[in-house]
């Protein structure tokens, strides 16, 4: 635990790292928890919980936490690389 002064104190401190996979805000003020997971420079959060993984939502870290996205669509496009071939048949 880190003691801070206020939120932007907390965001502060949180994203003062070179890492950012995932991170947990805890509070009952549902407009706060929302602020401060959009300021959170990580690439999973959760609110009053301390897992957020699921099987159909993009797993994923921000900054050196992880290269794209894995679960969910978006591994679709971290796993795959779209490419065009014209056949000519006559």
């Amino acid at each position: 635990m880190i003691p801070f002064e206020d939120e932007a104190d907390a965001i502060r401190l949180a994203n003062d790292t070179i890492y950012g996979l995932s991170g947990s805000v805890w509070t009952r003020d549902g407009g706060r928890a929302l602020r401060v997971a959009r300021a959170l420079e990580t690439g999973v959060i959760s609110i009053n919980s301390n897992t957020s993984v699921r099987v159909a939502t993009p797993f994923g870290g921000f900054k050196q936490s992880g290269v794209g996205r894995e679960l969910g669509p978006h591994a679709l496009d971290h796993y795959t690389e779209v490419k065009s071939v014209f056949y000519a048949t006559e």
